[in-house]
């Protein structure tokens, strides 16, 4: 018999409500999300400042998704991590449930984290700035603005399907996290780097999501060549593609706990 739609909304609405629970138990997860990017927006204030009216843009893009980014990626990845740390994951894999809803709950809560990291960085920024913020579409932007939450959380979704082949999951996301930073153009557009980087880059749906926010946010900007409606449609290709290799590879790893019992191979 099937697993029914209720059982699958339960079990992501577990998930997430466990998520929040300990997040709010470890405090240590308020430095990534919370303290740390209002830190890194008064410093690209400071960097900007007087380099032309859209700097305030430039500040507030790049530490707020700085701030996404850490949550959403970090957190994301580290989503099958803490099962296999804990003991839980073959259990879990076993369950009726598939387990991606689980996944799926904790993605979300680090979603949420990350945005509510990134109005942080804009309330600092904004007041700092003390003059209003030249958005053109306000509404436009904080749509984008989700949007790129959405790209983060796909990413972070693949490194969460990934990191069951592997036990150095910490290990690749902190060496990795800074290097993403800057190859997807978080703190300054990738058309800065050398030419060389940009296939790289673009393999990641916030690459193409992060272009198309600076050409909808900032008057005159000048990213990839294509222009915003060739980053949009990038943004959700990749994105689409990345959320169907999670799919895939989830659903091979519980057929495999399902058959053998254990992921001890791995």
């Amino acid at each position: 018999m099937g697993i029914s739609h209720v059982s699958r909304w339960q079990t992501l609405v577990a998930s997430l409500r466990l998520s929040v629970l300990q997040f709010l138990a470890d405090p240590q997860w308020l430095i990534p999300s919370m303290i740390a990017p209002v830190i890194f927006a008064l410093v690209s204030y400071q960097l900007f400042i007087g380099s032309g009216p859209s700097f305030v843009l430039y500040a507030i893009l790049g530490a707020g998704m700085m701030s996404m980014w850490g949550q959403t990626l970090y957190g994301s990845g580290w989503a099958t991590g803490q099962d296999r740390e804990l003991g839980t994951l073959e259990p879990t894999l076993s369950a009726p449930t598939p387990y991606l809803y689980v996944v799926a709950g904790r993605i979300v809560w680090n979603t949420i984290a990350g945005l509510f990291g990134g109005v942080i960085v804009f309330v600092v920024v904004a007041l700092s700035y003390g003059h209003a913020i030249p958005l053109q579409n306000p509404i436009q932007f904080v749509l984008l603005f989700a949007f790129v939450i959405v790209t983060l959380a796909a990413v972070g979704v693949v490194f969460a399907a990934a990191y069951v082949y592997t036990r150095y999951a910490g290990f690749i996301q902190n060496i990795g996290e800074f290097a993403f930073y800057v190859g997807t153009g978080c703190m300054f557009p990738i058309t800065l780097l050398p030419f060389w980087t940009s296939p790289v880059s673009l393999l990641f749906p916030p690459t193409w999501a992060l272009d198309a926010l600076r050409y909808q946010a900032i008057a005159g900007y000048q990213g990839m060549s294509w222009g915003f409606t060739g980053d949009l449609i990038g943004a959700i290709v990749t994105t689409a593609v990345y959320l169907a290799i999670a799919g895939t590879v989830f659903s091979r790893v519980e057929r495999h706990v399902l058959e053998v019992g254990n992921l001890a191979d791995f």
